[in-house]
């Protein structure tokens, strides 16, 4: 996210700006790739399918692109009015990157609206010539010149925008429809079973399994990695399964379909974590803003456990591209109407906020670390060697986009 500098020389200018562009549209996309994981991981009570590819007149593929859009647009916007408050000239605002297709219009401050071919991120651009000399005789540009924390401060607009516009966005939503918040309850619950499955198991749907063989899965929050993984690697002899059934405890015995290749084990059943979704509405601002906060909180700690157990390889989440969150963002759209809309508009702005924190190069998280290092150095880190390792991440951003972007268009054409 955020600033983007012009070099001096015409053909280092165009060089550095190309980079630049391509580093922000990768990130802002790369943010989105997490937030689909982070929404599977908010309801796991339900599940997204991949719709077919939408057409231009589809409704909720206009209204979820515009939602991505605005997600990017507020977190631009963010770096935008940060940057005005301390005096520091922009000279282009832009959604997409690319080749531009119009210019928008003009702020009457230098500062250019413009659109561009590739809607897939944005950036704010600042000039990038040397124009101001520090006490130490450096030739610095605007951006450079600004104090430390000045420079933190617009660095950090476009996180501190999603986040107002998702705080925001959950109030209103307390104060009508009421907040989702998911509630983990004790069990495994049984979604589906077939005829054959019944037969073999004596499951039936809505049970709640208490243990399975020496598995005790009667406390609240099971991890379904650790179900599947048991059940995976149980004996082929019949196994005891303890479930509640109408108010009442059952025992089992309960026979595994082998799988003839690898010869792990599988119950031939849909299974869940058991959950239920409880509804949290307000009749005042304080109470919204209550409900806003804890909303806030518990889902960016979902989202970050997300990403963890995606680092790690722990977890049973996947990421997707942009193919792949548009569509997913559609079936929202089409299941939960405005309401999913909605839940979906304010994960990507906590998604946004939370991947652009990261100190990573490229990110407006890594930028920051940059400027405290300098800090605690006493001195300028190399311009050059900064933008060296941020495109080193960029490139391998792009490289995981691209290879994203191609298994989510390889799944919409072999479901």
């Amino acid at each position: 996210g955020g600033a983007r500098h012009l070099a001096a020389g015409r053909r280092r200018r165009e060089l550095r700006e190309g980079r630049a562009r391509g580093r922000k549209a990768v990130v802002a996309l790369s943010a989105l790739d997490v937030a689909q994981a982070s929404a599977a991981a908010a309801d796991m009570a339900s599940s997204v399918d991949l719709a077919a590819l939408p057409t231009a007149l589809d409704l909720g593929f206009v209204s979820t692109v515009a939602a991505l859009a605005g997600s990017i647009i507020c977190h631009e916007a963010g770096h935008y009015f940060c940057a005005r408050s301390v005096g520091l000239p922009t000279l282009e605002f832009a959604i997409g990157f690319g080749p531009e297709i119009v210019t928008l219009g003009n702020d009457g401050r230098g500062t250019d609206f413009v659109l561009r071919a590739l809607p897939a991120g944005g950036y704010v651009r600042f000039d990038d010539r040397k124009t101001k000399v520090l006490e130490s005789g450096e030739a610095v540009n605007d951006f450079d010149a600004l104090p430390a924390l000045q420079r933190v401060w617009v660095l950090s607009g476009g996180v501190l925008a999603n986040m107002v516009v998702a705080w925001s966005s959950l109030c209103a939503t307390a104060l009508t429809s009421g907040v989702q918040r998911i509630e983990p309850r004790a069990g495994v619950r049984v979604d589906e079973v077939g005829a054959e499955a019944f037969a073999r198991t004596g499951l039936m749907k809505d049970d709640i399994i208490q243990s399975i063989g020496s598995l005790d899965c009667s406390g609240p929050g099971q991890s379904m990695k650790v179900v599947v993984d048991f059940i995976r690697h149980l004996p082929k002899d019949p196994v005891k399964v303890l479930v509640e059934r109408g108010g009442q405890q059952l025992r089992l015995d309960v026979s595994c379909l082998t799988d003839a290749d690898t010869g792990l084990q599988r119950l031939g059943v849909l299974i869940r974590a058991n959950q239920e979704k409880l509804l949290e509405q307000a009749s005042d601002f304080a109470g919204a803003a209550s409900i806003a906060s804890g909303a806030v909180v518990r889902m960016l700690g979902e989202q970050f456990s997300t990403i963890q157990s995606l680092v790690s390889g722990t977890g049973s989440g996947e990421v997707v591209g942009p193919v792949g969150i548009v569509q997913q963002g559609q079936e929202l759209a089409g299941t939960d109407g405005l309401a999913g809309l909605a839940f979906f508009f304010i994960t990507v702005n906590l998604n946004l906020a939370l991947l652009n924190a990261l100190p990573i190069p490229a990110l407006d998280g890594g930028k920051v670390a940059f400027v405290f290092i300098e800090q605690l150095l006493g001195k300028r880190l190399p311009e050059e060697k900064k933008q060296d390792v941020e495109l080193l991440f960029g490139l391998l951003v792009i490289a995981s986009l691209l290879n994203l972007t191609v298994k989510d268009v390889s799944k919409i054409f072999t479901k």
